[in-house]
């Protein structure tokens, strides 16, 4: 019963944003390099490795100021470069982020997203979970009446439980508005 209390306010504070804004869905890539600062004694204190993700955004709602989106995500690590006779391992997640975006001028936005996500290493069976947050700065390429195109400028901080990893990143965001889309 409280599950179904639940459900129906979320539905009630979620409908009237719906009406009042426009929904809309997105993908994102991004190539970052990886900088892994190990919680443990080590011989280098940062290892660094390439890395990309992937997200799909199942839900972004458009208000004024600020856009909301739910984002699914797939990201890759490769492993890192090695040095003497060890290197970290590889990994790929899959995780869930909560992004928001304020424009601060008519091309440039400002966003921030945090997330949680699970790992799982290429070369062994073992997975572990993380929390992640980023900012950044998305610069306006194309718009439309039903999309838009940007260039996004992520700065992310990934916490695990033996290291903290850094990235900078660059990357490509579509959005797709297939309903009705208020002018920004």
């Amino acid at each position: 019963m409280v599950m179904k209390r639940s459900l129906l306010l979320v539905l009630l504070l979620i409908l009237p944003a719906l009406l009042y804004s426009a929904v809309y869905h997105s993908v994102t890539v991004t190539a970052f390099p990886y900088f892994a600062i190990p919680h443990y004694k080590d011989a280098i204190p940062v290892r660094t490795a390439g890395g990309a993700a992937f997200s799909v955004g199942l839900l972004g709602i458009t208000t004024d100021p600020v856009d909301f989106s739910v984002e699914m995500h797939y990201r890759g690590i490769a492993p890192s470069i090695p040095h003497g006779h060890y290197r970290l391992r590889g990994f790929h997640s899959l995780g869930a982020t909560l992004r928001f975006s304020t424009p601060l001028t008519d091309s440039l936005a400002l966003f921030g997203a945090a997330g949680t996500e699970v790992h799982s290493y290429f070369a062994i069976k073992e997975s572990f979970a993380s929390f992640s947050a980023e900012v950044g700065l998305a610069l306006l390429l194309e718009e439309q009446p039903q999309s838009r195109l940007e260039a996004t400028f992520p700065i992310a901080v990934h916490l695990r439980k033996e290291i903290t990893a850094l990235s900078v990143g660059v990357g490509l965001r579509y959005q797709l508005y297939p309903y009705r889309r208020k002018s920004r």
